[in-house]
């Protein structure tokens, strides 16, 4: 409390603790003391009347509150103070306390405002709330910094018998009318988020304290924060199906809930309850079924936020209380089909295509149908199904208003595995041109890389060759220009420098692989055959199966790393033509990843000679472990076979297109360089090694125990 301008009352240390430990002896004995001093007949105001004395202090906003403190101060009588709600309150409830400095420890406060009874209200102690309402009644409405009232504070930590004393203060009946009115005005103070006391009863979760303050007063449910949120929004965001029901309830006489439905942007608590669940969805529905075809600030439904979410149930409840909004468009022209297909929701495109049959009409403000959007946000599972499902047969090649079909849009956002589900259906045209005058296949050669090598798992090339096999038309539009090969622009350098590093790093690993290869092959395991006996001087296990592939590992590792080195050192060179130096760089990042598989079998093959018989168990694990690296040191080997690329071309174009052989070729060298450029073989020979070195490990464990010495 402040005197003056400055003076603040703080609670006595003795008082502070019997009120946080809820000690009611102490606080009675407390209170004792402070109130010793007699009391004595009130006077009246001067005017005859017998009521108390008021002194008036100016309202911050016009909503006035009668402060009644039941203070005796020997010679003092009574006084009620007329206080504001807003503005300063506690140098409002400061006015009263000049005359009454004996009883300023039950009217201070802490550091934040907390008056005695915020303090009691917030831990639950009912007992003593009651006692200091019988000494001060209107500190139930006195807020503390962050504008809570006790009411507030009971609210916000569910003790359910602390507000119920709160708003049923005993008094004496000159003042009941009074405080009866504080009490009323209390329950819609809003603290500094804005929110009354019924606010922080839903969000906190107190059931029971909201069931108790809408009996109390069930229009507090209309009222809303001071960014529109109402209780029931609230509410429904907890997802608490009871507090719904409270909320919603019907008063005694049958009188409907008053409730607000009102939220955020523009959404009500129907648009909440859909992503949560079915039985919270239905309770709101009932209450007020307009909510289902209400809009928020962006044109959507509930539905669509149900379908967002996938809360298929929801979903069901909404089509079948009313199929129509399957076909209400959100403010970018989205309905529902649209939001499910984005979201990858096979089921609910079901669900929704179960009652709209009209479906393939249903575009948004891009003329995109739901296909289109599957493929623009990459939902494989989606457009696998479309295409696999003869009633979708109309989407496959529709355009949307850039003319572009879904083809087009699986090569414009680089989605490979969609490219492979759409070509795969004979249905798809691979043959239309765009507004653009463009097809497919020009939006894949424009989007490749130029004047630089690319990784071989690059989207875009994937989508090119995957094209290319299944021979897609071009057009002239969709050719580069041949200078822009040649441009030495910022990007172009940009390009070189990134060539430069990766060249770098690729040295750097050519050459330690090669060093570890020709350290290995002079201290080979096993040792050498001594001096003095037949075939001096050479390995001693040299017979053996492990061995030789030891050899054959170390001499494949080596070499593929020399070789690597050369090529790099010859991309290297400034002189060398910029097509020449892409074409080293090329062969030399695939075999330093085969000389890394290689270093890695004899690191196998060695330690299986090593171990020898008694560790056969060792020798295994190494193998496992040796296997797995094999397999996984040249990242993405199987990833055109998993993304189903190849039988996307076998279905299109048959085995002649795997293999790049599309017409009788003139040679035996034509046949040649067809197959080393198909699909086929440059998807097989990256896994090839691995395949042969992981087969080789099992030949070695199988030899090792079928033929020990072998």
């Amino acid at each position: 409390m402040e005197f003056g301008a400055h003076d603040t009352v703080r609670l006595d240390g003795d008082l502070l603790r019997a009120l946080t430990t809820g000690d009611m002896v102490r606080l009675e004995e407390l209170l004792g003391k402070a109130g010793h001093g007699g009391g004595g007949d009130h006077p009246g105001d001067g005017n005859g009347n017998g009521s108390p004395p008021h002194r008036k202090i100016p309202q911050a906003d016009g909503l006035g509150l009668e402060l009644a403190i039941n203070l005796a101060d020997g010679d003092a009588a009574p006084v009620v103070v007329e206080a504001a709600l807003a503005g300063y309150p506690r140098r409002c409830i400061a006015a009263c306390l000049s005359s009454m400095a004996r009883w300023s420890c039950i009217l201070g406060v802490t550091s934040n405002g907390n008056t005695a009874l915020h303090l009691v209200a917030s831990r639950g102690h009912a007992d003593l709330a009651e006692i200091i309402c019988k000494q001060a009644p209107s500190l139930v409405a006195a807020p503390n910094e962050s504008l809570d009232t006790p009411l507030h504070c009971a609210a916000r930590a569910g003790h359910l018998e602390v507000v119920t004393r709160l708003l049923n203060v005993p008094t004496d009946e000159s003042a009941a009318a009074e405080l009866a009115a504080a009490a009323e005005a209390a329950l819609r103070v809003r603290n500094c988020l804005g929110a009354t006391v019924l606010h922080e009863a839903v969000r906190h979760g107190h059931t029971e304290v909201v069931t108790h303050l809408m009996t109390r007063d069930a229009q507090l449910a209309s009222v809303t924060s001071d960014d529109g949120v109402s209780p029931l929004y609230l509410a429904a965001t907890t997802g608490s199906v009871p507090m719904v029901q409270a909320l919603l309830r019907p008063s005694g006489d049958g009188t409907r809930s008053p409730a607000s439905f009102a939220g955020r942007e523009g959404r009500t608590a129907l648009h909440v309850a859909a992503t949560k669940s079915a039985e919270l969805a239905a309770e709101i529905l009932t209450w007020e079924p307009s909510l289902l075809t209400r809009v928020d600030s962006a044109g959507r439904i509930p539905l669509h936020f149900a379908i967002q979410h996938g809360k298929l149930g929801v979903i069901r409840l909404f089509l079948k209380t009313e199929a129509s909004v399957a076909r209400v468009c959100d403010g970018e022209g989205l309905f529902p089909l649209h939001r499910a297909a984005i979201a990858g929701e096979r089921v609910i495109i079901d669900e929704i295509v179960g009652k709209c049959t009209d479906f393939h009409e249903l575009v948004d403000n891009r003329g995109r149908n739901f296909l289109h959007c599957a493929v623009e946000h990459g939902q494989d599972n989606v457009v696998r199904y479309i295409c696999q499902d003869i009633r979708f047969a109309m989407l496959l090649n529709a355009t949307d208003s850039d003319g572009n079909t879904p083809l087009h849009l699986a090569v414009k956002y680089a989605h490979p595995g969609l490219l492979s589900s759409l070509l795969q259906s004979a249905t798809v045209k691979i043959d239309i041109i765009n507004k653009d005058g463009l097809t497919a296949a020009d939006l894949a050669r424009r989007a490749l890389p130029r004047g630089r090598s690319f990784y071989f798992l690059d989207p875009h090339a994937l989508i090119w060759d995957c094209l290319h096999c299944v021979r897609a038309p071009d057009t002239i539009d969709g050719v580069p220009h041949l200078d822009a090969a040649g441009d030495e622009s910022a990007e172009g350098e940009k390009a070189q420098n990134e060539q430069d590093d990766m060249r770098k790093t690729g040295t750097i690993a050519s050459v330690l692989i090669a060093t570890v290869a020709f350290a290995a092959a002079f201290t080979v395991p096993g040792g050498f055959v001594a001096d003095d006996r037949p075939h001096a001087g050479t390995a001693t296990l040299a017979r053996r199966f492990a061995f030789r592939s030891f050899v054959v590992s170390d001499a494949m590792a080596f070499a593929f790393s020399i070789v690597a080195t050369c090529f790099l050192v010859y991309a290297g060179a400034k002189d060398i033509p910029r097509s020449h130096r892409l074409w080293y760089s090329s062969i030399a990042s695939g075999l330093v990843p085969l000389a890394a598989q290689f270093l890695i079998a004899a690191f196998g093959f060695g330690f299986h000679l090593v171990l020898g018989m008694a560790n056969r168990g060792l020798m295994i694990f190494v193998y496992l472990l040796c296997s797995a690296s094999v397999l996984l040191c040249f990242p993405g080997i199987w990833i055109p076979w998993h993304l189903g690329l190849g039988k996307a071309i076998l279905r299109r174009v048959g085995w002649r297109g795997l293999a790049s052989v599309h017409s009788r070729p003139s040679s035996f060298e034509q046949l040649c360089y067809s197959l080393s450029c198909s699909f086929l073989f440059a998807n097989i020979r990256r896994p090839l090694f691995a395949v042969l070195i992981t087969a080789t490990f099992l030949v070695a464990i199988a030899l090792d125990v079928a033929l020990p010495n072998y």
